[in-house]
């Protein structure tokens, strides 16, 4: 087990942000309009982020519209590879 069992939803989001505006969202298109990296966005989805960085976490909570709870969850148990 993880010594910082913090994970975040960025998997999730991203299905209900395509869903709600019926389009695809790539890594590249996110991105492009978020200003964050690739390789950081896939560190991100591979739950192998080892900090988090406001300025990214900002950039997240604007292009989802969420606060930074809805992001990152605190959980003893790891998420599964489906969510």
């Amino acid at each position: 087990m993880s010594n910082m069992p913090i994970y975040n939803r960025l998997k999730i989001l991203i299905a209900e942000k395509e869903f709600r505006e019926k389009r695809k969202l790539t890594y590249r298109t996110i991105a492009q309009e978020t200003g964050i990296s690739t390789a950081t966005l896939t560190l991100f989805m591979k739950q192998a982020t080892k900090s988090y960085d406001t300025g990214t976490l900002e950039k997240l909570c604007n292009y989802f519209n969420v606060q930074p709870g809805d992001i990152l969850t605190f959980t003893e148990n790891p998420p599964t590879s489906n969510q």
